[in-house]
């Protein structure tokens, strides 16, 4: 990969920012999306997969975060350089318990994460494995809106890990998270089917 040219405030650990930015008492989507958005896509797929990866969300919370995986998928494959979110989405609250949960675990468990992510080159061309990274996240936004319950931990993980790996051109985090994006959409189906058959069964018992 080739090397990128930052600043020192683009410098600054992805911790230090996501807490400056749920320092406020009311945080917003745009709000944090406007404070990251000239650090590219990666920061904001770290940025949403903090809150999904809470066991147990609010009804309808890991939908709505998928949608917005699956928005900022498609606007990297089709090349846009910068994440782009409409009004009703940048309005949108993070709910007191989430921002207290991020503070409790978000935050350290990203500041572990640094002492292990560094800039690392690949022979995969970087247009590649930003595609690749587009379309694993648009897949696991697409799970997070399945009705399979407790399932939105891991692939929150998964996109966390992208999201490193995309922010700090780091090729390891990157193919770890593509590895681990395969093993999460085989295990989806493989739930879903088992879901499906379920439903099946039960309706023939009614019947």
């Amino acid at each position: 990969m080739n090397p990128v040219m930052t600043t020192s405030s683009e410098r600054e650990p992805l911790s230090a920012i996501i807490a400056e930015t749920l320092g406020s008492q009311v945080v917003t989507v745009g709000e944090v999306a406007d404070r990251v958005a000239q650090r590219g896509f990666g920061l904001i797929m770290i940025v949403l997969a903090l809150p999904t990866m809470i066991p147990v969300l609010p009804p309808g919370s890991a939908a709505f975060i998928g949608l917005l995986y699956i928005l900022l998928a498609a606007q990297m494959l089709i090349g846009q350089q910068r994440p782009w979110l409409p009004g009703r989405v940048r309005n949108y609250r993070l709910a007191s318990g989430t921002m207290q949960v991020l503070r409790e675990r978000g935050i350290p468990l990203l500041q572990r994460i640094e002492r292990l992510t560094r800039p690392r080159a690949t022979w995969i061309p970087d247009a590649i494995l930003t595609r690749a990274t587009a379309v694993a996240a648009l897949l696991l936004g697409i799970i997070l809106l399945s009705p399979l319950p407790f399932f939105n931990t891991i692939p929150a993980l998964t996109v966390l890990i992208l999201g490193i790996g995309l922010f700090n051109r780091d090729a390891l985090f990157l193919v770890g998270g593509l590895a681990l994006s395969a093993g999460v959409i085989a295990v989806a189906i493989a739930g879903a089917d088992t879901l499906i058959t379920l439903v099946e069964r039960l309706i023939q018992r009614a019947r």
